[in-house]
C-alpha cells in the first residue's frame, strides 16, 4: 500500500503577479470565482495563466504531485502529495 506525505501551499495574488515575465497594461481581474467555488480566467490575458504555471512547476520540480487547487478571491491554495 502506497504511503503519502502531504503539503499545502497558499499563494497570494502578489506571489503570482511577481511571476509575470512581461508587462501587462491595464491588468483586469485575473480570476473570477462565483459563490459556488467555480473559478475561471474570463478577460485575463495569457501571461496570468503562465504565471500560475510557473508557481506550480516550481513545486512540482521538487517532486510534489498536485492533487487539487482551491481558488479564493485573492489567493490560490494548492494541495500536494509525495510518496514517503
Amino acid at each position: 500500500m502506497a504511503r503519502w506525505r502531504y503539503r499545502i501551499t497558499i499563494h497570494q495574488e502578489d506571489d503570482i503577479l511577481e511571476e509575470l515575465h512581461e508587462t501587462v497594461d491595464d491588468i483586469p481581474p485575473a480570476l473570477y470565482c462565483d459563490d459556488k467555488g467555480a473559478c475561471y480566467f474570463d478577460a485575463g490575458p495569457n501571461p496570468f495563466t503562465q504565471a500560475i504555471e510557473h508557481v506550480l512547476t516550481e513545486i512540482g520540480d521538487e517532486g510534489w504531485e498536485l492533487v487539487q487547487i482551491a481558488f479564493r478571491p485573492d489567493e490560490m491554495i494548492c494541495f500536494w502529495k509525495q510518496p514517503r
